[in-house]
């Protein structure tokens, strides 16, 4: 174990300008030909962040250079580098998320781990037939309708960091994962095809105008949390401490 605990994940909050130019000398040609496939510079720099920030985390947890730690990003599906990142084996799982001014790192030895970071929007209720079951949109239904958009948000977090520990993304429909509504402990109440599936829920620290959840696959308990800021650690140390195989 890599913890003092065995109940525990790390998460790590950045911000998208926290991106540095030496940060793309810890990448791989793929994660480099990704981060210039962004056409926006703030879409590339959550990107950079989020890919800087996994392997600054994962170097010090493994004994490794930044760069030598070796992500995967193929597609279960296609097989081409746009998948979710994750490392050979079951030592260690990892789940990116970003939106709007955030970007959040998930590590855990726990188990497959999904984070999801949401920023409220406006007009977030009209996705609801896209997002929530029938029961839950009939819950949402009742609320009043200024409330409606924020508890869509946190519906779709909830279930997004579900679909992330599961590794299936959006293959799978929002609307047959079936989450505990907002107000209440998150919870994973049911998995359309997936009767057996074991998922446990956790809400990370409140972030104004964002929904932020934490989940692990094969947990029944939420396990313990530790949040950090990564900006001192994406400031530094320059790159010639963190190039390839320098060691930790």
């Amino acid at each position: 174990m890599w913890y003092e605990s065995d109940m525990i994940c790390e998460v790590w909050w950045a911000r998208p300008d926290a991106a540095r130019p030496w940060h793309r000398e810890l990448f791989t040609a793929d994660e480099l030909g990704r981060a210039d496939a962004y056409r926006r510079p703030e879409d590339r720099d959550r990107f950079t962040v989020g890919c800087a920030t996994s392997r600054l985390v994962l170097g010090r947890l493994l004994g490794l250079a930044p760069a030598d730690v070796p992500l995967r990003r193929d597609c279960a599906s296609c097989g081409r580098p746009h998948g979710r990142p994750r490392l050979p084996g079951d030592e260690l799982h990892l789940s990116v998320s970003h939106s709007g001014d955030w970007v959040a790192v998930a590590v855990t030895d726990l188990g497959p781990v999904g984070v999801d970071v949401e920023r409220h929007a406006r007009r977030a209720a009209e996705l609801a037939d896209a997002v929530l079951s029938p029961a839950e949109a009939a819950a949402l239904a009742r609320l009043p309708e200024a409330e409606r958009g924020t508890a869509l948000i946190e519906y779709w977090a909830r279930k997004e960091a579900v679909l992330k520990a599961t590794g299936d993304g959006l293959r799978a429909p929002l609307s047959g994962v079936v989450v505990t509504a907002p107000g209440e402990p998150p919870a994973l109440l049911s998995y359309e095809g997936r009767p057996g599936l074991v998922m446990a829920l956790r809400e990370l620290a409140p972030r104004p105008g964002y929904a932020a959840v934490l989940a692990v696959a094969g947990r029944a308990e939420p396990p313990r949390v530790a949040e950090h800021d990564a900006t001192a650690l994406l400031a530094g140390p320059e790159y010639p401490a963190v190039r390839r195989g320098s060691g930790p």
